[in-house]
């Protein structure tokens, strides 16, 4: 795992944790697949920019793309 993969697992569980999402609820088995999609969907995002911080570009995607219940 690179770091930029784990930065983004990381944020997102986060993320899931502290929100009410559709993710919220799903098991660990589950919700691996949907980081694994959810960070493809990322990298190709007007999110993923090479000139701000990849912590930042990430919390902005998370922000505006995972949908809130």
């Amino acid at each position: 795992m690179e770091y930029d993969e784990f930065l983004f697992s990381q944020l997102f569980m986060s993320y899931v944790e502290n929100n009410d999402t559709i993710y919220q609820h799903l098991e660990y088995d589950l919700i691996f697949e949907e980081i694994l999609i959810c960070y493809e969907n990322y990298k190709s995002s007007i999110y993923y920019l090479g000139f701000k911080s990849e912590y930042g570009c990430i919390k902005d995607y998370l922000n505006n793309e995972i949908q809130l219940i």
